[in-house]
């Protein structure tokens, strides 16, 4: 496999253990190791044409690693060595599709492309998350709730393993809050969201605990409107069209 000079784990290797080391490898360090679009490959198809379920699960974990180093899926790269009715293409395209509904669930960013990966692959599979298990072709089934958990489990780590902001450390000045709630603020975000919507965004931005309902809703609904909002060009336009 070609090496572009970053510091990676080998994942050339084959058999469950191997491919398990490499995962872990690549978690124990809260995914700080670069992964380069090809490896991602090999390991999710690994994944995918696993009998074990311990490797299944950490599907949708390698796919938010992907996220975090900035690697964008290529379509081709996993699917062009199957056959359109390749049941291991199926495995792929199952995992890949419940991935972006835990995604869209839990609010934690896809890699690139996912989501058009994804989005043809619900006419075919309808909506997988509301399963209890998830049949693959080899007969194996695993628990959704399980796939859920271990990408929770990952998505806490790297939130706990993040550094403290300087104002959260002993002995530190806190820095005023500049997104405390506030009229001209209300104001604001009334321009934009029901008000519904902009009290999940203060919960959001608090850190205060969603319903199930609240957490659907909020992936759902109001985080698109806030990266629609974050939006690089969006911004610019918005910039330049209010200058006075």
């Amino acid at each position: 496999m070609k090496n572009d000079g970053r510091h990676t784990s080998p994942v050339s290797v084959k058999g469950s253990d191997a491919v398990l080391r490499v995962l872990d490898s690549l978690l124990a360090d809260s995914g700080q190791k670069r992964l380069t679009g090809s490896q991602a490959t090999v390991i999710l198809d690994a994944l995918a044409s696993s009998n074990d379920p311990e490797l299944v699960v950490r599907f949708p974990v390698v796919l938010s690693i992907c996220a975090r180093n900035g690697v964008s899926l290529n379509s081709h790269a996993l699917f062009s060595k199957y056959w359109e009715s390749s049941p291991k293409k199926q495995n792929l395209e199952k995992l890949l599709l419940l991935t972006d509904e835990l995604f869209d669930l839990e609010g934690i960013d896809a890699p690139q492309n996912l989501k058009k990966i994804a989005s043809p692959l619900k006419a075919k599979y309808g909506t997988l998350i509301s399963a209890r298990l998830l049949s693959l072709s080899s007969g194996l089934s695993i628990s959704i709730r399980t796939v859920q958990n271990t990408l929770r489990d990952y998505t806490a780590k790297i939130k706990n393993a993040m550094p403290a902001p300087k104002s959260a450390i002993a002995g530190y000045p806190r820095t005023p809050d500049k997104m405390e709630r506030s009229a001209e603020l209300d104001a604001s975000l009334d321009r934009l969201f029901s008000p519904k919507q902009k009290d999940l965004v203060f919960k959001k931005l608090h850190g205060e605990a969603f319903t199930k309902t609240e957490r659907e809703y909020y992936s759902r609904v109001v985080r698109k409107k806030l990266l629609s909002i974050a939006d690089a060009q969006v911004n610019r336009i918005a910039v330049r069209l209010t200058h006075k």
